[in-house]
């Protein structure tokens, strides 16, 4: 909490913000963005900030203005019949002949005290951005689910405030021709042993215009925290006429034969004296509308997003690629594909050995391919033609032509022949399935273990992971720990006929391989598989030669980009349990 100096009770920081320039725009509620103990004991701070807003219309704005605070402060909104039988729905704001200045973004009822005060976002704002709720924020799931309103809770879960992003408030007041007026109330309080001295004016005004006032005063108070001295009144009324024997009492008839009256008066003694600093302001403000709604039906604002198209360094803007025939490919570093997945519904498919389809939204996959230094290539208008805030990522990656573009892309878009090719990671998930399927058909159990995180690790299990040396081995951990880890003990020790064993899974996967083919080919064929295993701990454990040889274990060529080497790590994996199913399935 800052110190409690004289600027701050002036509210001079809040004096110089408007918001109108800020990022979250407050349309309901009161809250205490700073509190500490109770009124009126000494060292009690609270401040408070009290909004009320509504829509006005194009030409409703001068009636707008001559409304004073309680015009603009929200109890209950309910719908009503005004003078002349008119309905007037319970968003309506201030209707008078000539219909209403505007209406209410935020709707407030009131039952009793057993239920909370209810608090309702206009439908209408919410279906025009396509919004839902999770809790107390309201997302656009179109733009990533930004946050487009968000609320606040008090202790009782009742709503005490409501914010709306302002891009999307000034978006919608463009499209309804309106402007929306914001009138609140900022107050600072403090409670001190002593007067601090401050040099304000006799008449406490700091500010005195026009939907705009601030005022500043220090007054003594008791502990009671009234004025020391003030005066005090007790008057008392009550009826003399009471007879409970009577079965239909009547007291219509008030005089003094059956009425009396006690009063008294009094000076408070001003026990514990205090100082009450307190700083207020009141000011009306207007959130003016965009220049032209971007967002609704579709639209979206211009923004320049450069990307290289030549080898030369040339840029463009990425919007004017959005036309079918552009006829040019695009590169991007693999960390977009990381950057992607991050967002909320981003989703990777694989369609061959080297292409797929990657999205930050699950329902529209831009097709990708993979080239030999492990860029990723896409076609420029279907870049072009994403929603801004996937452009933006995609942007973000964009690097200079080189390595040419993925073969097996090209194949599928410009000569209609895709490639028939698998890839490593679908491989990869399809050998476990198989071995396990095997497993269950010779042996009558599962050779795999179920575990929480199976479908968490499977997501993780891509090569574009590897952007980095570090994370080629994040990635063989979790290779590890969706296959090798999960390798149940006893169906293999039952699968070998034996009771027990202190052998670990991968040797006894070797035996009961060996036992239906060879030690020599078993050996050969669980080598990339201990290669993979030992690779787990290198972080801590191996020096360098023995990383390269697992590495070589394991089949990856050293020499490629860490992406490519990923994939040859899956291949290998692929193989050994594919092949090891395969082998179980022939002659055991």
């Amino acid at each position: 909490m800052q110190e409690l100096s004289q600027e701050w009770f002036e509210l001079k920081d809040h004096r110089r913000r408007l918001f109108s320039r800020a990022v979250w725009i407050p349309v309901y509620g009161t809250i205490f963005p700073a509190k500490r103990g109770e009124y009126p004991e000494i060292g009690h701070v609270q401040e408070t900030l009290a909004v009320g807003s509504a829509v006005i219309f194009e030409g409703k704005r001068a009636k707008a203005e001559e409304l004073d605070w309680h015009c603009w402060s929200l109890n209950n909104t309910t719908p009503y019949l005004n003078d002349d039988g008119r309905y007037c729905e319970a968003s309506t704001f201030y209707e008078e002949p000539g219909g209403s200045l505007g209406f209410r973004l935020v709707l407030s009822q009131y039952h009793n005290s057993l239920h909370p005060r209810q608090v309702i976002i206009h439908q209408d704002f919410l279906l025009a951005y396509g919004l839902i709720q999770e809790g107390n924020v309201w997302v656009r799931p179109s733009e990533g689910y930004e946050q487009v309103v968000r609320r606040t809770e008090d202790e009782n879960g009742e709503i005490r405030f409501v914010e709306i992003r302002a891009e999307y408030l000034k978006d919608y007041l463009a499209a309804r021709k309106a402007a929306l007026r914001l009138y609140y109330y900022r107050e600072r309080q403090a409670i001190l042993n002593s007067n601090p001295g401050f040099t304000w004016a006799e008449d406490n005004s700091l500010v005195d215009e026009p939907h705009y006032r601030c005022m500043v005063r220090c007054d003594e108070i008791d502990s009671s925290g009234d004025f020391p001295g003030a005066s005090w009144a007790f008057f008392k009324a009550w009826r003399t006429d009471v007879d409970p024997e009577v079965d239909v009492p009547d007291f219509s008839i008030e005089d003094e034969d059956s009425t009396a009256t006690e009063s008294r008066t009094g000076i408070r003694d001003g026990e514990g004296r205090r100082y009450r600093v307190t700083g207020e302001m009141w000011r009306g403000e207007w959130i003016e509308p965009a220049e032209k709604p971007c967002r609704i039906m579709g639209e979206e604002p211009h923004e320049f997003l450069s990307v290289t198209i030549d080898g030369g360094g040339g840029k463009v803007d990425l919007e004017t690629l959005n036309h079918e025939e552009v006829g040019k490919y695009l590169w991007f570093r693999p960390e977009v594909v990381n950057a992607l997945l991050l967002q909320r519904g981003g989703v990777l498919n694989w369609y061959t050995h080297d292409t797929g389809g990657v999205s930050a939204s699950p329902d529209w996959l831009v097709h990708f391919g993979v080239n030999g230094l492990g860029l990723l290539n896409a076609y420029a208008y279907d870049i072009a033609r994403r929603p801004l805030w996937e452009r933006r990522i995609w942007a973000a990656h964009n690097c200079r032509p080189d390595g040419g573009v993925s073969g097996e892309l090209l194949k599928a878009q410009m000569e209609c022949a895709p490639a028939g090719s698998k890839s490593p990671e679908y491989l990869f998930h399809y050998a476990l399935r198989w071995l396990d399927d095997i497993f269950q058909e010779k042996f009558g159990a599962s050779l795999f273990s179920e575990h929480h995180e199976v479908q968490a690790l499977s997501a993780r299990i891509h090569r574009f992971r590897a952007v980095d040396e570090n994370g080629l081995r994040a990635l063989a951990k979790d290779v590890v720990k969706l296959s090798i880890e999960r390798i149940n003990k006893k169906s293999l020790i039952d699968a070998l006929g034996e009771k027990k064993s202190e052998s670990a899974t991968l040797k006894l996967l070797q035996r009961l391989l060996a036992k239906h083919t060879s030690e020599k080919y078993a050996y050969t064929r669980m080598t990339p598989l201990f290669g993979l295993y030992d690779l787990r701990g290198t972080d801590a454990h191996l020096a360098s030669s023995d990383v390269d040889e697992c590495y070589s274990r394991l089949g990856v060529d050293r020499k490629v980009p860490t992406v490519l080497q990923a994939a040859d790590l899956l291949t290998s994996v692929a193989e050994a349990f594919g092949i090891t199913g395969t082998e179980l399935k022939t002659h055991a």
